[in-house]
């Protein structure tokens, strides 16, 4: 079957829209982690979502065009040049912007699923590894695939644009692109996972005007913040308890989950990894 009588044939339609979080190469000065995550709807909600996001925007900014963005909420230099000076609000009124958007995020619908890639562990295991961002992704993927296909849906991928380009001078979203062709035809080379469900192309979108790629560059600072804190229990056998970053565990709930609760290999799935956790949310 084509892919377009694929899609034709599979009536549900969901929309992942991806950011990252953390730097595309394995120096030794990088933060050990590289972080994939999308906030994935159903294809009709996207607009729906995107009119509650621009609401509550208006309601603290007076603009509805305000870009959430993690960098800048967190640092105070860049919260007083995106935020507080250019619509002369307080930190108060930010922090309850914030509570706001997070408290939205837990009563909506909105699936969440991280592709992370842990670079010290990658160098040990791979003699020559491929770039964090096309591992994550990768990653991200296979939980994807698994998502559309319990649902017996079709899916599209948009990713937030990538600026630069890689060692060998390629732009890095060339390569992404090229990268998701490859696995939509010839499958998961770690897992021989096929991706059936994908749609054959991706697009890339400017987060300015994309208001879901703003909630997943939340849920990718969130998780790799969670990496970078936590990871070492993560990956630790004897491990019994979890500790969680406090904006992750606000988006916990909404990361996707085995019906049992486990979100550990389902919303976010790590690569490698030394120890099988059923982390539950």
């Amino acid at each position: 079957m084509t892919d377009d009588g694929q899609s034709s044939a599979l009536q549900l339609r969901y929309h992942a829209f991806l950011d990252e979080s953390g730097q595309r190469d394995y120096d030794p000065a990088t933060d050990p982690y590289y972080v994939v995550a999308g906030a994935i709807c159903r294809t009709e909600h996207v607009d729906r979502f995107a009119t509650e996001l621009a609401g509550l925007k208006r309601s603290f900014f007076h603009d509805p065009s305000v870009e959430i963005k993690s960098h800048w909420l967190r640092q105070p230099a860049e919260r007083k040049k995106h935020y507080l000076d250019p619509f002369n609000i307080s930190e108060a009124k930010l922090v309850r912007f914030v509570d706001a958007v997070y408290d939205w995020i837990s009563a909506t619908d909105l699936v969440f699923i991280a592709g992370v890639l842990d670079k010290p562990q990658m160098i040990q295991q791979y003699r020559r590894p491929h770039y964090p961002s096309a591992v994550a992704y990768q990653v991200f993927l296979q939980r994807y695939q698994k998502f559309l296909a319990s649902r017996h849906s079709a899916g599209a991928v948009t990713f937030d644009e990538m600026a630069g380009s890689s060692p060998g001078g390629l732009p890095w979203q060339t390569l992404l692109s090229r990268h998701h062709a490859r696995l939509k035809r010839y499958g998961c080379n770690y897992t021989a996972i096929t991706f059936d469900n994908l749609d054959a192309a991706m697009v890339f979108a400017d987060s300015s005007q994309a208001p879901l790629v703003q909630l997943a560059d939340l849920a990718a600072y969130n998780t790799f913040r969670q990496f970078r804190d936590h990871g070492a229990v993560w990956d630790n056998p004897t491990a019994t308890k979890l500790p969680v970053y406090p904006y992750f565990n606000r988006m916990l709930p909404r990361f996707h989950q085995s019906p049992d609760g486990v979100f550990a290999g389902f919303g976010v799935a790590k690569m490698p990894t030394k120890a099988i956790h059923r982390w539950v949310a």
